[in-house]
């Protein structure tokens, strides 16, 4: 009697804190505080239900081994004889940092119970999917009929940006290239989408899916972003290399030509002429520093990551402490990047340079390796592993799982050009992502038979 009443109690607690978990994902884009309470209730429903196996749960140990290290780096930073000493920086800003891994890391094991099939997984793609509808509607209002923001709802809680300084899509975020991310983890969802075979949806479903498409294809070009346009070829042409047809990677190639041929001097002029005339003159701005090698080394980034470099190595274990860049910078140069680049940056636009330069090397070795090593053995399960279950239901639900893949690795791409980790919804998606890729790791043939009987 008492292990039925377990199994009931468990299943209730389940079942609530999937639920809350999934309300979570829906409201994460548009309403990061609420998503927030949602999942904080999963985590404990998750913790209480399943604390006994943490550790015995080998993907924890280097999360752990990392977050040991970041706290260990973070102490001794604290000490007079390993104090930082930056005008302006205070070591209260590290052990506040401290919230944007540590959290995190603990998410990785407990949202598990709540990605642990391919079924799970697909749905959780769907309703990121709906859940990012305001962002598209307010990407529109935004950019075709000029209503901008910001707009604080329940006393600020809930903010849409909107900026009205940028003619670019913003939506829901505070930079184009937040949106542009957003965007490309959305993308891959809809190819596995469009590549169902045999669907049996009905035709407001099969519209349904074309209007993502193009909405999503659309927003990703009005946010301007290279980063992102570099993200969108690159899911594209990992998804189609097994999927949809020929003619779609085709027009990717000619594209990526044509960008070339407009910004460098490869081919004939009067190609090149051609290609500028055919290309929106919002992207070719984009990519101006592709014309001369030394565009690219003068480059503010390229600047920025070798200044970066040289302050690593002075201080390679510890690190020089979160937000203390901008800092640094100043007082080793003696002038602001404001003067220098003509904008403010406050971190070092690529994330291992970024956690090696706030914690050190040690940190950033062991965080990376780790990522790195579960995107192989994932890719391999995932793309190139055959299953001996083999029919049109696995092979649909083996198209989202390509698409949890390429989002996930796409999001993690982007943060060596970019930096969009410190927003809550990158960070908390990127961590969920690679949960979901352990839970993959995790899976047998017998667990991909259940998922194709409950898909």
């Amino acid at each position: 009697m008492k292990k039925k009443f377990d199994f009931l109690r468990e299943t209730t607690y389940y079942k609530s804190g999937n639920l809350s978990f999934r309300l979570g994902i829906f409201f994460l884009v548009s309403a990061p505080s609420i998503s927030t309470i949602f999942f904080f209730i999963s985590l404990l429903i998750s913790t209480y239900n399943n604390y006994k196996n943490f550790l015995h749960d080998k993907w924890n140990y280097p999360f752990m081994l990392a977050g040991f290290i970041l706290i260990l780096t973070v102490s001794l930073s604290s000490l007079d004889f390993f104090s930082i000493d930056i005008e302006g920086w205070e070591n209260y800003l590290n052990w506040i940092s401290l919230f944007n891994w540590l959290p995190l890391f603990f998410c990785i094991w407990a949202f598990k119970p709540f990605l642990n099939s391919s079924d799970l997984r697909r749905k959780v793609l769907l309703i990121l999917l709906c859940g990012s509808v305001p962002l598209m509607v307010s990407g529109y209002l935004q950019v075709f009929f000029d209503i901008n923001g910001p707009f604080k709802i329940l006393n600020g809680l809930i903010i849409w940006y909107q900026r009205a300084d940028q003619q670019v899509l913003t939506g829901l975020f505070n930079n184009r290239n937040y949106a542009s991310s957003w965007f490309t983890i959305l993308w891959p969802v809809c190819l596995a989408l469009l590549s169902q075979r045999k669907s049996k949806n009905k035709i407001y479903k099969k519209l349904a899916i074309y209007v993502f498409s193009i909405s999503i294809i659309t927003s990703l070009y009005l946010t301007f972003s290279r980063n992102g346009l570099l993200n969108f070829f690159l899911s594209t042409i990992i998804f189609l290399k097994s999927s949809l047809s020929i003619w779609l990677l085709l027009i990717l190639i000619l594209l990526v030509t044509l960008l070339v041929a407009a910004k460098t001097n490869i081919f004939p002029s009067s190609f090149q002429d051609l290609a500028i005339k055919i290309l929106p003159n919002e992207i070719l701005s984009r990519f101006t520093s592709i014309e001369n090698i030394d565009n690219i080394y003068n480059s503010p980034r390229f600047l920025i990551w070798l200044n970066a470099i040289d302050f690593i190595k002075e201080r390679p274990l510890l690190g020089w402490g979160a937000a203390s860049f901008p800092l640094l910078f100043k007082s080793k140069n003696d002038v602001c990047c404001t003067k220098v680049y003509g904008q403010w940056f406050g971190h070092t636009h690529n994330l291992q340079i970024e956690m090696a330069y706030n914690y050190g090397l040690l940190f950033s070795f062991i965080v990376n390796i780790t990522l790195l090593y579960i995107f192989y053995k994932s890719f391999k399960k995932i793309f190139i592993t055959k299953n001996r279950i083999s029919n049109i239901k696995v092979n649909n639900l083996n198209k989202f799982e390509k698409a949890w893949w390429i989002s996930s690795f796409s999001l993690f791409f982007s943060q060596l050009f970019d930096f969009q980790y410190y927003d809550f919804r990158i960070s908390i998606i990127f961590w969920i992502f690679i949960s979901g890729l352990i839970c993959k790791l995790h899976e047998s043939s017998q667990e991909i038979l259940k998922s194709e009987k409950d898909y």
